[in-house]
C-alpha cells in the first residue's frame, strides 16, 4: 500500500534509479517535496523519550578544514558549518589508520587494527579479526548491527564498510532488510563521449603504480545525476521519508567525495579561483623526519601526464595548485549533497530528535611534507573532522571540544546517545557523552588504555624508505641532525609505525613488522613534533621539524617509546589470526561418522548434538560435555563462549 500511494500521488512524475523524483530545469533529478507524498498526520512519534534516532554522514577523505568548524578560510561549506553551529566540534580527533580499508573496519566495529588484523584494503575483519575477549570477527556486533538488534530500522548506503569487505555491505546482518542498501561507486559516467571517470587519457601501464585510474580531476558541465554523490543524497532522503514513521531509525550514508576521482560540477569548481588556492608552505617533508615516514603517491592530469613527487622533489605549482583546487570543489560538492538531506530532515521535522554526525575516515594531505593522498602517521593523515549534533543536550550545541577523540569511541557514543542497550562486544572505544554535557572535559575515565582519553593512538605500515634514511635540510643523510638516541639503519623490510598523540605532541615509533607483530627488540626510528601551540587552524604548522633525535630530549622520547611500546605490546597486542579452513578430508571423515569437526585447530570431531539441547557443535571438549551451541545460535554463526546454550549438558 504505501509503494502504491507513493506511485499514484503525482502521476505526471518520473522514477529515477528506483525512487519517486521529478525533472529540475538542469537536467538532474530531485525528490518531490514531501507534502505530495506524505501527508503530516503519517509521520508520528514511534519512539520513547530515550531513543533518538540516528542520521549517520562518512565522508571519504575528508579533512577538518571548514570554515565555520576548525577556522579555516578558503572552504565554501555552508551546511556543514551550519550543523557545526547547531552541533558539537570534536577539534582533535583520529582515525586509527589512515586509510580506508583499515579505518572503517576500526570505526564500524569500534576494535583497532590490532584487533580487525585489517591493515590495508584488501582484508576482511569477518575473517581476521580477533578481539580482546578472543571472539572472532566473525561473531562481531558491527556498529549498524548494534542499532538493529536494538530494533532501529537501519538502513544504509555508499560506503560505510570498505567495499567488499565484508562481502555485499554485511547484508543482510548489519542492516534491516527494509530497503536495499544503496550500492557504491567512485564515479558513475552516463557521458558515452569519453570512458574513465574524466575527458582526456588515462596513465598506461608505466605509472609505477604512483597513481591509478581514478586519481585524476576534473570540472564538467553535465547534469547533477551524472555525479554519483547526487544520486546517493537522494537515496538518503527517500530512506528518511520512508523511516519518518518507522522510527527510531538508524541511517548512514557514505559519500564518496572528495575521494579521487575529483569529478565535480563546473559550478563548483568555479567556487574557487586559482588566485584564491594557496599552496603548501613546507613542500618537502620535516626536516629529521626519518624516510620510512614517507608515502609516495601523485595524480595524473588530462593529457595522460603522471604528477608524482620524489621525496626531496615536489609536485610543480601549477600542478599542485590544479589539485588543491579540485580537493576543494569536491568537498563544496560532497557539502552541497548532505545539505540536501539535512534540508529534507527539517522539513520532515525529525531535527530535535535525531543525532546527526558527520567525520571523514582518515585525513589527507595536499602537498604539505610533500605528501599528496593518506597514508601516514602525520597529524594531516590521521586527523579527522567529527561533528556530532544532539538537540536534547543544550550544552553541547555550538561548542567546540578538544577532548582527545577517536574514531572506535563514534559506536559506543552514538549508542549511549541514541538510547540502545550497552553494547556487549568487547569494544576498544569509549563513549564521549561526558563531554556533551561539558564540553570543557578533556579527560574520561576509562581502562581502555588511553591514560583517560588523553592519549590517541593511531598506526601505519610502510616498507620503503626511498633510499633516504633521514631527511635533512631536503636532502638524504645516514644520520638525522643532532643525533643523540641510538639511531636504526636504512629502512628496506616492512615496519609499521605507531603513534602516540597527546595534547602538546605527535610520537612515533617505526619497528620492524611481520605482518602481524612487531619486533619491539630492534632500534626504531623515531618522530617527536610539538604540537604545544597547535590550535588546528594552521595546517603548515604541523609535524614541520622532527625534534626526537635532540639531546635534550632524549629523556621524553625514552618515556614516550615506553608508552607507546605498553600500549601496543601489552595493552592491545594482536592475536593470532583465526585458524585456517579444515582440511577437507578430516571434515569428510567428522561427517560420515555422524559428528561435527570442532576445535581451534578444527581437529575435534564433536557429537552433532549435545545432550537435550538439538543443538549443533561444542565450543570445548570432544564429544560437547561441557558446552553446547542452541539450534538459533548455531544458525547465526556464533559462538558458544559468548552466546551460551539455552540448557544445562546433560550426556
Amino acid at each position: 500500500e504505501f509503494w502504491v500511494q507513493l506511485l499514484i500521488s503525482a502521476p505526471e512524475n518520473t522514477i529515477s534509479m528506483g525512487v519517486l523524483a521529478s525533472s529540475a530545469s538542469n537536467g538532474a533529478v530531485r525528490f518531490l517535496p514531501i507534502a505530495t507524498i506524505l501527508s503530516a498526520t503519517r509521520i508520528t512519534a514511534l519512539v520513547t523519550a530515550t531513543q533518538r534516532n540516528v542520521l549517520y554522514f562518512v565522508s571519504d577523505d575528508l579533512r577538518p578544514e571548514f570554515m565555520g568548524a576548525y577556522g579555516q578560510t578558503q572552504m565554501r561549506t555552508p551546511n556543514i558549518d551550519k550543523l557545526a553551529t547547531t552541533g558539537l566540534v570534536f577539534n582533535n580527533a583520529y582515525c586509527q589508520q589512515a586509510v580506508c580499508g583499515p579505518s572503517r573496519a576500526s570505526f564500524m566495529t569500534g576494535r583497532r587494527p590490532s584487533r580487525t588484523l585489517v591493515f590495508d584494503n584488501n582484508a576482511n575483519f569477518r575473517e581476521t579479526g580477533v578481539d580482546g575477549a578472543g571472539v572472532l570477527g566473525s561473531a562481531w556486533t558491527t556498529l549498524p548491527e548494534h542499532f538493529k538488534k536494538s530494533k532501529w530500522l537501519t538502513l544504509g548506503g555508499g560506503k560505510t564498510f570498505h567495499p567488499g569487505h565484508p562481502s555485499n555491505w554485511d547484508e543482510p546482518t548489519s542492516w534491516s532488510q527494509d530497503l536495499p542498501y544503496y550500492d557504491f561507486s567512485y564515479y558513475i559516467n552516463p557521458n558515452t563521449s569519453y570512458a574513465g571517470p574524466c575527458p582526456g587519457k588515462q596513465p598506461g601501464k608505466n605509472s609505477g603504480g604512483c597513481a591509478s585510474k581514478i586519481d585524476t580531476f576534473c570540472a564538467l558541465d553535465e547534469p547533477d545525476d551524472h555525479f554519483y554523490d547526487y544520486h546517493l543524497a537522494n537515496d538518503t532522503i527517500f530512506k528518511l521519508r520512508f523511516a519518518a514513521s518507522r522510527q527510531p531509525f538508524f541511517i548512514q550514508a557514505g559519500f564518496a567525495r572528495p575521494h579521487a576521482p575529483w569529478r565535480v560540477p563546473q559550478r563548483f569548481w568555479d567556487l574557487y579561483t586559482d588566485d584564491s588556492i594557496a599552496l603548501a608552505t613546507h613542500k618537502l617533508p620535516p626536516q629529521g623526519m626519518p624516510g620510512i615516514a614517507w608515502h609516495q603517491q601523485g595524480f595524473y592530469t588530462s593529457d595522460g601526464t603522471i604528477h608524482c613527487p620524489e621525496i626531496n622533489t615536489p609536485i610543480d605549482d601549477t600542478t599542485a595548485r590544479n589539485m588543491r583546487h579540485a580537493y576543494q570543489a569536491a568537498v563544496s560538492w560532497m557539502d552541497h549533497q548532505v545539505g540536501a538531506v539535512l534540508d529534507e530532515l527539517d522539513a520532515l521535522n525529525l531535527t530535535g530528535n535525531t543525532l546527526v554526525l558527520l567525520h571523514g575516515d582518515h585525513g589527507w594531505q595536499l602537498g604539505e611534507h610533500n605528501s599528496w593522498h593518506k597514508e601516514t602517521n602525520f597529524e594531516l593523515g590521521t586527523r579527522v573532522p567529527l561533528i556530532m549534533r544532539a538537540p536534547w543536550l543544550p550544552a553541547s550545541v555550538g561548542q567546540t571540544t578538544h577532548i582527545l577523540a577517536e574514531l572506535i569511541d563514534v559506536f559506543p557514543t552514538i549508542a549511549d546517545l541514541a538510547g540502545t542497550p550497552v553494547p556487549t562486544d568487547a569494544l576498544d572505544g569509549v563513549s564521549l557523552r561526558p563531554v556533551f554535557a561539558d564540553p570543557t572535559t578533556v579527560s574520561i575515565p576509562t581502562t581502555k588504555g588511553t591514560v583517560d582519553k588523553t592519549c590517541a593512538f593511531s598506526q601505519f605500515p610502510h616498507s620503503s624508505d626511498f633510499d633516504c634514511t633521514f631527511v635533512v635540510n631536503g636532502g638524504c643523510q645516514a644520520q638525522p641532525p643532532h643525533a643523540s638516541v641510538g639511531v636504526a639503519s636504512g629502512a628496506s623490510m616492512n615496519y609499521m609505525g605507531f603513534a602516540l598523540r597527546t595534547q602538546q605532541l605527535r610520537y612515533v615509533a617505526w619497528l620492524p613488522w611481520n605482518g602481524t607483530e612487531a619486533n619491539w627488540t630492534a632500534t626504531p626510528f623515531h618522530e617527536l613534533y610539538n604540537h604545544s601551540t597547535d590550535t588546528g587552524a594552521d595546517f603548515n604548522a604541523m609535524d614541520v621539524t622532527n625534534v626526537a633525535y635532540r639531546l635534550d630530549h632524549a629523556e621524553l622520547v625514552g618515556q614516550l617509546y615506553n608508552a607507546t611500546r605498553h600500549f601496543f605490546h601489552d595493552v592491545v597486542p594482536p592475536r593470532p589470526a583465526p585458524p585456517s579452513p579444515p582440511n577437507p578430508n578430516a571434515l569428510k571423515q567428522c561427517k560420515d561418522a555422524g559428528g561435527i569437526l570442532s576445535g581451534k585447530e578444527h581437529t575435534v570431531c564433536c557429537k552433532a548434538s549435545c545432550g537435550t539441547c538439538g543443538g549443533k557443535g561444542c565450543a570445548g571438549q570432544p564429544g560437547g560435555n561441557t558446552a553446547c551451541c542452541g539450534k538459533t545460535i548455531a544458525a547465526d554463526g556464533r559462538l558458544c563462549t559468548t552466546d551460551p546454550a539455552p540448557c544445562n549438558i546433560a550426556d
